[in-house]
């Protein structure tokens, strides 16, 4: 008995085969973006959890009396939990002289928050001017 051309419906498998390639090419690219955007919040959120540690820092410093403001380097390790790790910041805090006037003296605090991320060493500086009210 002939087979009829009207019985050749569907797909061959040359057809299957080509189309889950195109599929698994397109998802792999779309995996690879998800992995790239992760990548990148990871980076944004540790800076912003540096830009909070400095400015915890710098906050402090502020709130201390002017005399007690001496001109030191200070080298502090602050962890931090990071999406439910600990990871590790140091905290390097100056304070330097502006002017040695003696009306208005005035010195310079700055804070230095460092971290690691993949091998590459990132910081964040914080500076603020600060005068004796009198």
């Amino acid at each position: 008995m002939p087979i009829s051309s009207k019985n050749k419906r569907g797909f061959t498998l040359i057809e299957v085969m080509v189309a889950i390639v195109i599929m698994m090419v397109g998802m792999l690219g779309l995996l690879k973006s998800i992995n790239v955007a992760m990548e990148f919040n990871l980076k944004n959120h540790l800076r912003d959890e540096a830009v909070y540690v400095g400015e915890k820092y710098m906050n402090i410093q502020r709130g201390r009396a002017f005399d007690l403001l001496t001109s030191a380097h200070t080298i502090a390790y602050e962890p931090s939990k990071v999406r439910g790790s600990v990871k590790p910041y140091t905290v390097e805090l100056d304070i330097t002289p502006l002017s040695g006037d003696a009306v208005t003296p005035s010195k310079l605090l700055e804070v230095v928050v460092k971290w690691t991320y993949k091998g590459v060493e990132y910081r964040n500086r914080v500076t603020s001017p600060v005068s004796l009210n009198r």
